[in-house]
């Protein structure tokens, strides 16, 4: 007799092994299927660390998802026992009165959230590493910090697991389709039938749910050799930046004598997976974070390594979390467009409330693919 799962997660990454891992702790059949041995260096989460922010200045709409998701990075550091979060700080950087830091502070007043402003003299004072220009300003959110994005992945995959999840990995999916409301996972191993479906696939999601709205951008990040006062022993927190060339930078305090620093805008429009070039092999992959080391951080000397990756943006920057239209067993979460990661664990458990028919606690009508189509 066939085996039917009540849930089958399709790509275990960032969102799909939360997914699992929740599913599976609710007494969920579970079956996580993805194409490597996760955490790996495909994912969505590859490049060891992620930067979480709670008064977020992309938008208000994602503070509670984030104070949500803080609850549950912790309450996984607790029952894996492994080290995920590290409360350094985030700095964010930028023109006074810009949107994104005004954001922020509206979101801190609206959720009653502690940060502390800096003028840029203040800043260069207080963090000597800075060369922050006259008419720009620093909000400093302590409670903020980075994730362990690959030990984060692994902690779920292996929780789920000790939990009665089934794991089919080295595993890739063919197709979807929804039979009779039964869903047939075909994958290169055989067909698997769930009567529940996950699509979190990150990038490459097209190849299976082909009308999304969502582009692969090649992105690259930066190890640099550093300064002592960059490390996150010296107490440099997290950072993002918005600076005078319109570039936006992110980074992270400096551990090992290495800071690793990416931009989230520009990247190479892609189309494909050979597309995705290993860092380096285009020569602007080395020229990204010059401006930022010349203008903004001190102690940022000669790089060290580099490595590739992709985003899956979507036409506004903000999530896509839906079923897929017509089909009310089959779920997808797709466009996290580079600022994702910090929300995988409640977009989980979001996705198994779904699952069980439960009202999700936060107004999601923002991420739907709803948007895309007036």
């Amino acid at each position: 007799m066939t085996e039917i799962y009540d849930l089958i997660v399709v790509g275990t990454g960032s969102v799909g092994s939360s997914a699992g891992y929740y599913a599976s702790m609710k007494g969920l059949k579970v079956l996580e299927v993805d194409e490597g041995q996760p955490p790996h260096d495909q994912g969505s989460y590859h490049g060891d660390t992620r930067i979480i922010r709670h008064a977020y200045g992309e938008n208000p709409m994602y503070v509670p998802l984030a104070l949500r998701a803080q609850e549950l990075w912790q309450s996984l550091e607790k029952q894996a026992q492994v080290k995920i979060f590290h409360e350094t700080g985030v700095l964010n950087i930028g023109a006074e009165k810009s949107q994104f830091l005004s954001n922020i502070v509206i979101s801190a007043e609206q959720y009653h959230l502690p940060i502390k402003i800096y003028d840029a003299k203040s800043a260069n004072e207080r963090w000597q590493q800075l060369n922050l220009p006259i008419g720009f300003e620093a909000i400093l959110e302590s409670r903020g910090g980075y994730l362990k994005s690959e030990d984060a992945v692994s902690a779920y995959v292996n929780q789920a697991k000790k939990v009665g999840a089934h794991q089919k990995f080295n595993t890739r999916v063919l197709a979807i389709a929804d039979e009779h409301g039964l869903v047939h996972v075909q994958t290169n191993d055989g067909v698997f039938l769930g009567k529940h479906v996950v699509v979190t696939a990150g990038t490459w999601v097209k190849d299976l749910i082909p009308n999304l709205p969502i582009q692969p951008v090649r992105k690259v990040v930066s190890w640099f050799n550093s300064d002592q006062s960059l490390s996150e022993r010296a107490n440099f927190p997290a950072f993002t930046a918005e600076t005078t060339d319109g570039n936006q930078y992110y980074g992270f305090p400096a551990n090992d004598g290495m800071i690793k620093i990416g931009r989230h805008n520009g990247g190479q429009i892609i189309s494909n997976r050979e597309q995705r070039v290993q860092f380096g092999e285009n020569s602007e992959d080395y020229d990204e974070i010059t401006y930022f080391k010349q203008h903004v951080l001190r102690g940022v000397n000669q790089l060290h390594h580099g490595v590739s990756c992709t985003y899956d943006v979507s036409p506004d920057g903000h999530f896509i979390i839906d079923y897929v239209p017509g089909h009310k067993n089959i779920q997808v979460v797709t466009g996290l467009s580079g600022h994702g990661f910090k929300f995988a664990s409640v977009l989980g458990e979001i996705l198994i409330d779904r699952v069980l028919n439960i009202e999700p606690k936060y107004n999601l009508t923002a991420f739907s693919l709803s948007r895309f189509l007036k």
